[in-house]
């Protein structure tokens, strides 16, 4: 059999293809998700953890840095406070960010 035999045969039979939409099947979680899941809460919770220590470490070099006159400390801990707190803000809306990248429209 030529190819265009074949062309030919399949161009006359396209009508029995059905003209039905293919169905659409809904999301199945794979086997392992869970766990996936479990790891990036633990990843969470441990920024969370740094977040707190970056903030409080702050407070300590600045206080450091007041009580024995040292300028370079003093700003250290300022900067440390202050990255704490913005890494505070982004912690708390980087999940609603995530969420609205991650809805699909269906």
């Amino acid at each position: 059999m030529s190819v265009i035999n074949v062309i030919n045969e399949s161009l006359t039979q396209i009508h029995l293809l059905p003209t039905q939409d293919l169905p659409k099947p809904s999301p199945i979680e794979p086997p392992g998700a869970g766990a996936i899941r479990d790891i990036v809460g633990y990843i969470q919770w441990i920024a969370g953890v740094c977040i707190v220590g970056l903030f409080f470490g702050g407070i300590v070099a600045s206080t450091a840095g007041r009580l024995w006159d040292h300028h370079g400390s003093g700003r250290l801990g300022a900067r440390l406070i202050v990255g704490a707190l913005a890494l505070a803000v982004l912690y708390g809306i980087g999940y609603g960010v995530v969420n609205q990248f991650a809805k699909t429209s269906a």
